[in-house]
């Protein structure tokens, strides 16, 4: 988005924003505690799980986004936020280009084996930072 995003497109952006909190969640505890499911199944789980983590890590870290998403500094003065939400931890790294790596891209990394994914250690670093995210968001958008 060239534009400064529009109070109602900001609003919009929070909705998607909290609907991927909410898979990933699901996803996490899923994953973790109902490991009974295998094959195709499991593997669905899995990768839609790490676009999630993937999506909301992109959110709060990323630093060359496309034109038209929606990333918090849109809510936050960039500088602000980048000051208040911490650094991004070697697992949430490890998760963005492992997902790249296994998931989104066709590598020879895939020949290594597979991951180990701590489901519910990612959700709940994820979900740190948007507790600090939500607290510092201004007035206007705490309704949602």
């Amino acid at each position: 988005m060239t534009k400064k995003p529009t109070t109602k497109e900001l609003k919009g952006g929070l909705q998607q924003l909290t609907y991927e909190f909410n898979m990933l969640n699901s996803l996490a505890y899923i994953l973790a505690f109902n490991g009974n499911a295998q094959g195709v199944i499991h593997n669905a789980l899995l990768e839609s799980f790490l676009i999630h983590a993937r999506t909301l890590i992109d959110f709060f870290y990323d630093e060359d986004p496309y034109s038209d998403d929606v990333i918090a500094a849109h809510f936050l003065a960039k500088e602000k936020w980048e000051s208040i939400r911490p650094e991004k931890s070697q697992l949430l790294g490890d998760v963005v280009t492992n997902a790249n790596k296994y998931l989104a891209h066709i590598t020879y990394t895939r020949l290594q084996g597979k991951i180990k994914w701590p489901y519910m250690k990612i959700a709940n670093q994820i979900e740190a930072i948007k507790n600090i995210f939500w607290e510092h968001l201004p007035k206007e958008f705490s309704v949602i």
